[in-house]
């Protein structure tokens, strides 16, 4: 009997062993790719995932570091920060962004939100269908210079190099690389962070979640605007990030801008309508400050003679103006913006 009740026990211990075991296994689990980005399951593998960039949480901690060192840049000026600030939804709340040697970039900066989900990175070049090829530009672009690392490359390297908190992060990063510190590195380290700049919590995304009352009746009736087909603004921002026109499978289109000069098609990446409480000024150029004003532009059907027959121009009385115009900031994650993890490490370590 004593013997039975022992045995008892030890099983029982056993099975409590197993079930802690289980339960800190389960907790202790190394997250996937999607849970780390927090990727909606409505978004397929393939858009996020790069087979030669393959994500890492210590890729995405070393890319956070370099994002916010002006030591990446020629002469220690900039940042890829001083272009994509954090507060400004990481745009930098200017009509043209300045490059190092104090000239203008040509068009508006864009903002880095959600961009784990585009197929397209510029407002004009349709070659880009990465994020890792999109940084080429502002590293090594010439016209403008914005980072200047055409022909400095060991240099700005050397640099960095000299960081001790580099050496540390760069050998987690890397670790099966023999050589750690190149070009190819930084690149897919800044990206990799740049993947986690992920915002799906607007109060139009939870009232998409089911809950009602995270729209005003006025937001609501300009969401109904919105879609309508007098407006036709849904047919132009479709998609998750609001920015895939439903007729077509490129994003870029000709909307009525007067544009670059000496460009024919005068056709423009549709943009983000995420985030429009904090990325004033609006369109390529940067030349429109308030979202009644980009309202108005449409309302006209554009400024230029070639634009799409969606461009043709709609009638709205004040105070479906501003119904719309709430819709739109609905479209703004304001904890996005204050995300610890997003922030300047240098600063807030």
């Amino acid at each position: 009997m004593f013997k039975a009740t022992v045995l008892i026990k030890i099983f029982l211990f056993s099975i409590v062993g197993l079930l802690i075991y289980c339960t800190n296994h389960r907790n202790t689990k190394t997250k996937t790719t999607r849970e780390v980005l927090e990727i909606p399951d409505s978004i397929p593998d393939s858009v996020f995932n790069d087979a030669d960039n393959f994500f890492s949480k210590e890729k995405a901690e070393l890319g956070r570091y370099l994002f916010y060192d002006k030591r990446l840049s020629v002469n220690n000026t900039k940042s890829c920060a001083s272009c994509h600030a954090p507060q400004f939804s990481f745009t930098d709340s200017y009509r043209r962004s300045v490059g190092v040697f104090g000239d203008f970039t040509k068009h508006n900066s864009p903002l880095l939100v959600n961009i784990v989900f585009n197929n397209y990175f510029t407002y004009t070049d349709t070659s880009l269908h990465s994020p890792e090829r999109q940084i080429k530009n502002p590293m090594f672009g010439t016209v403008p210079v914005e980072m200047g690392w055409a022909g400095n490359e060991d240099e700005i390297l050397g640099r960095i190099k000299q960081e001790t908190q580099y050496v540390q992060l760069f050998s987690k990063a890397f670790a099966a690389d023999r050589e750690k510190f190149t070009v190819k590195n930084v690149q897919y380290a800044i990206t990799s962070f740049v993947k986690t700049l992920i915002s799906l919590h607007s109060p139009y995304d939870q009232y998409m979640k089911g809950d009602s009352t995270a729209l005003s009746v006025a937001a609501k009736r300009g969401k109904v605007l919105f879609e309508s087909k007098e407006l036709k603004c849904s047919l132009c921002h479709g998609g998750i990030n609001f920015n895939r026109p439903v007729f077509q499978q490129s994003p870029y289109f000709a909307a009525g801008f007067s544009g670059d000069a000496g460009k024919d098609s005068l056709r423009y990446k549709v943009p983000t309508l995420r985030n429009l409480a904090f990325t004033s000024p609006y369109f390529n150029d940067g030349s429109v400050e308030m979202l009644e004003e980009v309202i108005n532009f449409f309302a006209a059907g554009g400024k230029a003679p070639n634009r799409h027959p969606y461009v043709s121009g709609f009638s709205l009385n004040l105070e479906q103006r501003k119904d719309l115009v709430l819709f739109l900031l609905s479209l703004s994650d304001s904890s996005f913006i204050k995300k610890t993890q997003f922030q300047d490490p240098w600063v807030t370590k």
